[in-house]
């Protein structure tokens, strides 16, 4: 399983939580199931209730969340989970967290570090414990099943620059059979431009390109068809 967030939702998390630093902020997630994953369609932020440590504890209202609630339902979505941020620590669940976590609801939290730098990491609570999930930036195509990507061919191209990359990716798909994926990995900023626009223009298909919380650009892609 794998969380899904717009750029607009992943913005709306993080200058909220940025805004109220050095305190916590807080806030609730509103989407679906869909593709095996989780699609955050909504960051609603609200009030964090507990002034009395706001530095590093949050609250989130009955009133809000049922506020939170009603609207989701009205538009045929349901409250998901919740976010909250970690002023100056890592994102990752504290005994706190796990005494006010739901079971079977997503916990996104974001790492805000001296007001500037993020860090995003995402779980799901079982009741007892954090499991923690992938968490993506879709940037191109559409949510797949995630059952696409269990036999593609993974390409690491982290730390390499371009035309390395391009050339790379593009050998390696001409020599696929159609119906077998490619999976990209690179961190190369330049390429995030250059690399779909050259696979493009040789008939491939990139169906998803990515941000992974991890710190890294993915690409997934199928080779053009052989014409005979």
């Amino acid at each position: 399983m794998s969380v899904w967030l717009s750029p607009l939702v992943r913005n709306v998390m993080v200058e909220h939580c940025k805004s109220v630093y050095p305190n916590e902020g807080c806030g609730i997630l509103v989407g679906k199931r869909k593709g095996g994953g989780w699609q955050v369609l909504r960051a609603v932020p609200v009030p964090n209730r507990n002034q009395e440590r706001s530095r590093d504890r949050f609250e989130i209202s009955p009133k809000d969340y049922l506020m939170v609630e009603k609207e989701a339902n009205q538009d045929g979505l349901d409250v998901i989970g919740f976010f909250h941020s970690h002023p100056d620590v890592p994102p990752y669940p504290s005994l706190t967290d796990a005494q006010f976590a739901w079971s079977g609801y997503l916990t996104v939290i974001v790492g805000v570090f001296s007001a500037s730098k993020v860090r995003i990491r995402a779980y799901l609570f079982d009741g007892q414990n954090f499991h923690e999930l992938p968490v993506y930036l879709l940037l191109q195509g559409s949510l797949l099943d995630e059952s696409h990507e269990s036999d593609a061919e993974t390409l690491d191209l982290i730390g390499e620059v371009e035309p390395f990359i391009s050339i790379t990716v593009r050998e390696r798909l001409s020599a696929l059979s159609p119906e077998k994926l490619s999976l990209v990995k690179f961190n190369y900023e330049p390429a995030l431009y250059s690399l779909p626009r050259s696979l493009m223009t040789l008939g491939h298909q990139i169906l998803q390109l990515r941000w992974n919380e991890e710190g890294f650009w993915e690409l997934l892609a199928r080779p053009r068809a052989n014409v005979s």
